[in-house]
């Protein structure tokens, strides 16, 4: 019996999604992905964009891909690792192309505001503990800078900072500025009186201090 051209072609784009389909399932055998991610990695496979939304929606359907499990998934990650904030997760899962409502859904269920003071507050300590010969006011700056970093809200980084000890941090920050301030004011020395103002400010702003306590150097050295 003769096959028609068209059955043919229907066996054939019939095999083609099975094997993209099971190029998916290879994809998806060690770790969960976004439907982003199983998008962007069946384009490499593939030139057909229906093929292609066909294969996902069987994933879909089979609940292998699922955005909302991934961001809960991912969250309950963050949590354990104790290292980084909900801001963080925020980014990484908008990278991913996760919906902004399944990622507040996510960090609502898995990140509650308790669990963001308590692992800040862990964070911090640990980076005082490296600054601890820092002047007060730099150490406590580094650190801020770091939960700012590391996804922690703006808002609870007074509330996080206050749970710590920082009366062990002595240090007088006038003393400190004075001198990297005169160190790096020699070093651009050569350069005109503005050039140098500014390329010791940069380097005293990238070494922590704040703008208030560099503007009160600079005026010190202004007048030596």
């Amino acid at each position: 019996m003769e096959v028609d051209k068209d059955l043919i072609e229907k066996f054939k784009h019939a095999d083609d999604l099975s094997k993209l389909h099971s190029k998916a399932l290879n994809y998806l055998a060690h770790n969960l992905r976004t439907e982003y991610e199983v998008r962007t990695k069946l384009a490499e496979i593939s030139e057909d964009p229906d093929a292609i939304d066909r294969v996902i929606d069987q994933l879909i359907d089979q609940r292998l891909v699922n955005d909302a499990k991934y961001a809960e998934s991912y969250v309950r990650t963050v949590v354990r690792e104790e290292k980084n904030g909900p801001d963080w997760i925020r980014r990484h899962l908008k990278e991913k192309r996760v919906a902004s409502d399944a990622i507040e859904a996510a960090i609502d269920h898995e990140f509650p505001e308790d669990e963001v003071l308590r692992i800040g507050v862990e964070v911090a300590k640990k980076q005082l503990k490296v600054h601890h010969q820092d002047a007060a006011k730099m150490a406590i700056n580094k650190t801020k800078n770091l939960l700012i970093r590391r996804g922690f809200p703006y808002g609870d980084l007074d509330q996080i900072m206050d749970q710590l000890d920082t009366d062990t941090l002595t240090g007088d920050d006038s003393e400190l500025i004075d001198r990297f301030a005169e160190k790096y004011w020699q070093k651009y020395a050569k350069l005109g009186d503005y050039e140098q103002s500014q390329k010791t400010k940069q380097a005293l702003f990238r070494k922590g201090f704040t703008m208030d306590d560099i503007t009160i150097a600079l005026e010190k050295l202004a007048r030596s």
